[in-house]
């Protein structure tokens, strides 16, 4: 049986490019946000295209842990967590696009190979799948709603 991992996919395809029931999906966003507003930093906040990328590390905290390597350890003082502005110059905001829709595609697709049980097994000692996903789920509609904010601060100083 596969209901809650269903229930799982589901929300994932919505936030992405689906219609939530909170509004504007991450496609509808992400899609209007050109390289210039990506890379601005409001006073004492992070560009939306750090927190694309922060989004991605815990992305890729699941999508290693969901195909198999069980090793891949992944932390709040990492340099990729919240990376500095030298360090994201180097990337382009394609690039971090593309590589979000490919971690998305990675999640939904090995998701689809696994049943409910799943969801119980832990990935470490008193850490299960069940709270790892529903956790980067959340974690995404939270930033979602950054990288829209700041969208709005910069549209509005403009």
């Amino acid at each position: 049986m596969n209901t809650i991992i269903q229930h799982h996919i589901g929300r994932l395809e919505a936030f992405f490019d689906g219609t939530p029931w909170y509004g504007s999906n991450y496609s509808g966003i992400i899609s209007s946000i050109a390289e210039e507003e990506a890379n601005w930093w409001p006073p004492n906040g992070h560009s939306i295209h750090r927190l694309l990328l922060h989004m991605i590390k815990w992305r890729i905290s699941l999508t290693e842990r969901l195909l198999g390597n069980m090793d891949f350890r992944a932390g709040e003082d990492d340099p990729d967590n919240w990376p500095e502005a030298e360090e994201i110059s180097k990337k382009s905001w394609e690039e971090t696009k593309q590589e979000f829709v490919r971690q998305q595609n990675l999640i939904v697709a090995a998701l689809r190979e696994k049943d409910d049980t799943f969801l119980e097994e832990e990935f470490l000692p008193g850490k299960k799948f069940g709270w790892l996903v529903q956790g980067v789920i959340d974690h995404d509609l939270y930033h979602l709603g950054q990288i829209a904010f700041v969208r709005g601060l910069i549209r509005a100083s403009v």
